[in-house]
């Protein structure tokens, strides 16, 4: 057996042995302070627990402490990417990129892991139920009963939940900003998918958010210059990547 063979052998062998068991902070619905489970070896020792069971768990986020200061440090440069954009314009262009930096100012991020939390999910394969090692953070919500306009709008903040009510529909009563996308709208779900949306007369869609969802009216294309390239990609990871309230 040769010397590099055997090396990782030793390396299989030996790395579930160093793997320490993940301690999770849980934050629910009931406590202002989070409660910590320590020794959970999978995500099903975490979303298992009998005490979590009526759960909501669509819009429930799980971070992890590592992911959690790369998540925050792009959130702050995206602050300070939309503060030097904002220095750049001038009237209404400078008042919209500013008005959208102060809603991006108002949220927290953390390092999300974009896995299925629900806990029949977790259960059924392997792949659904990843080893937890580290320092860990979980959220769960209430369920809730308002949807969240965000974005060069006119009146961003949270909408109550109409049931089969579509995107365009929450934007109705909205007059876009300078500089806003028009024709489309992006949503994002409490699970942190992303969907863009048509929203004009010519092309729209009918896609209804479902409750806890952040409808988000970002840039329209910019032709003459590149300063706003990936601007949206990034503020929607912020929306993605985001602490639950």
């Amino acid at each position: 057996m040769n010397l590099k063979l055997c090396v990782t052998l030793l390396m299989c062998l030996s790395t579930p042995l160093a793997w320490a068991a993940g301690t999770v902070k849980v934050w629910t619905p009931e406590s202002k302070e989070p409660k910590t489970l320590s020794n959970a070896e999978h995500l099903i020792d975490l979303v298992g627990q009998p005490r979590l069971a009526n759960s909501w768990w669509p819009g429930a986020v799980i971070s992890e402490q590592q992911a959690t200061v790369r998540a925050q440090q792009q959130h702050q440069a995206l602050l300070a990417r939309l503060a030097g954009l904002a220095g750049e314009e001038s009237g209404d262009d400078a008042a919209a990129i500013n008005s959208l930096r102060q809603q991006l100012q108002a949220i927290e991020v953390t390092g999300r892991q974009l896995v299925n939390l629900d806990p029949d999910k977790v259960r059924v394969t392997d792949l659904g139920n990843p080893a937890l090692q580290g320092e860990y953070s979980l959220w769960i919500p209430a369920k809730p009963t308002t949807v969240t306009v965000m974005g060069l709008v006119s009146s961003p903040g949270s909408k109550p939940f109409t049931p089969g009510r579509d995107v365009a529909s929450y934007l109705d009563d909205q007059s876009l900003l300078a500089g806003a996308e028009k024709s489309y709208a992006w949503v994002v779900y409490p699970d942190g998918e992303t969907q863009r949306v048509p929203v004009a007369y010519w092309n729209k869609r009918h896609v209804e958010p479902m409750p806890g969802s952040v409808i988000f009216v970002g840039f329209a294309d910019h032709f003459w210059t590149k300063a706003y390239d990936g601007l949206d990609a990034d503020i929607l990871h912020s929306l993605t990547h985001r602490i639950p309230h």
